[in-house]
């Protein structure tokens, strides 16, 4: 993913996800300029944007707060956290989402990240438990159900081991 990008990342997400959850051009350049060796897009044999994927080195028992810009990121990391992965409409089922996926899990693996974390949107937890991911347990529920909240109902912070 490039600065170039970002506009057309906007639009994928403004067609997968409800207005309420979309988060701003700042937020997608913050993290780009925080880890960009960990963002990828996808595109199609006529070079137009299908998918991306959002995702940095991490630590701790709790996801980052939706939308809000970081300062750094967290060192030593003990964790890959995927912030968003989306695809649009026309192009799901295609294994778009597994290709970016897959990219980044190698990334992880290279690092010597052995976990994988991510909040899934209450529509999504299905898809990441056939994926192995299962919600985490031993976080405070009320802190966790806190930080959830920005992210709509019955959404689930969510790991699995990377292997």
């Amino acid at each position: 993913m490039r600065l170039h990008d970002l506009d057309q990342v906007l639009e994928v997400q403004a067609d997968v996800y409800d207005a309420d959850i979309l988060e701003d051009r700042s937020f997608y350049q913050n993290r780009l300029e925080l880890a960009p060796e960990s963002c990828w897009v996808a595109r199609d044999a006529d070079d137009q944007l299908q998918g991306y994927l959002v995702s940095y080195p991490w630590a701790g028992l709790l996801p980052p707060s939706l939308g809000d810009a970081l300062n750094s990121l967290p060192a030593p990391a003990d964790q890959w956290f995927i912030h968003d992965c989306a695809v649009m409409r026309r192009a799901q089922g295609r294994g778009v989402a597994g290709a970016l996926l897959q990219a980044g899990r190698r990334y992880a693996w290279q690092r010597g990240l052995r976990r994988c974390s991510l909040v899934s949107l209450g529509p999504a937890v299905g898809y990441w438990q056939r994926l192995g991911y299962k919600p985490i347990e031993g976080v405070p529920a009320p802190v966790l159900e806190a930080k959830l909240r920005q992210y709509g109902d019955q959404a689930s912070f969510m790991d699995c081991l990377i292997v």
